[in-house]
């Protein structure tokens, strides 16, 4: 009963759901702003307000970068690395529909990290990425559907930032190492996507405090204006979700790949 009355309410109006969507993250501000790890986040969002706002009026994406705290310093590789920065990409829309559902959320959400490694004489830049992606439908007629599977929205190690960054000439292991023999690096593939549920901004932020810092992010939750704020926004979507869940057609779209 709870279930279906809050999926009713989001359902209703796609324009209240954004609305909410933007003033859910430019809220944040303030709690985030009473602690020293996160003052900086805190004023990333407060600067990126005015852009928010104007995206709320117009129906326009919800999109900017802001500082986040970094990692804590526990199973860093390589080792003896130290992490210098850590940033977070959003870019969140919703389509206009009669009928929200979790099929017209766009969702793209890019974490790096950067850190450094010296070793003797070398100084190594180093990056880490992750990212949260909607996957695009393909055009039947022209398009090539996916070889493996690809969720409707997933979780996957890398990116276009780290493809980026690895094709600088430098980089190592790679052809700037062809006259050393015997060395050893962790190789990253692509894959496994794993299906999730679409992040807002306020989720994506929520999450990667989460994974960064597990003592600080349970002090915020103890914030009752930032923990409500995420759980709210957690309940919209996640009950958006579960809708398409309980459907084989969309479930299959959700779990395995578009149009499968």
């Amino acid at each position: 009963m709870i279930r279906a009355l809050v999926l009713r309410s989001v359902q209703n109006s796609y324009k209240p759901m954004i609305a909410d969507t933007a003033d859910a993250f430019i809220s944040l501000a303030e709690p985030l702003k009473r602690r020293g790890e996160t003052e900086k986040t805190g004023e990333a969002i407060l600067a990126l307000a005015g852009s928010i706002r104007a995206a709320k009026r117009s129906g326009a994406p919800l999109a900017g970068r802001l500082p986040v705290p970094v990692p804590r310093n526990q199973g860093i590789h390589p080792q003896r690395t130290e992490v210098m920065e850590a940033e977070l990409n959003f870019h969140f829309h919703l389509t206009q529909s009669e009928h929200v559902k979790v099929e017209d959320i766009f969702c793209e959400v890019q974490v790096c990290v950067r850190g450094l490694l010296k070793v003797d004489e070398l100084l190594f830049e180093l990056e880490d990425h992750w990212r949260i992606d909607t996957q695009k439908k393909y055009d039947q007629e022209q398009g090539t559907p996916p070889r493996e599977a690809h969720p409707l929205f997933h979780y996957q190690r890398g990116g276009h930032a780290q493809e980026a960054f690895s094709a600088h000439e430098g980089f190592v292991p790679g052809p700037a190492a062809s006259k050393r023999e015997g060395l050893r690096g962790l190789m990253q593939y692509p894959g496994p996507r794993i299906a999730v549920v679409p992040l807002c901004p306020t989720l994506a932020l929520d999450a990667v405090l989460s994974q960064h810092d597990g003592p600080l992010w349970r002090q915020l939750q103890n914030i009752p204006e930032y923990l409500n704020v995420v759980t709210q926004q957690r309940s919209t979507i996640w009950a958006l979700y579960d809708d398409a869940l309980r459907d084989e057609k969309r479930r299959n779209a959700l779990i395995w790949a578009v149009d499968s």
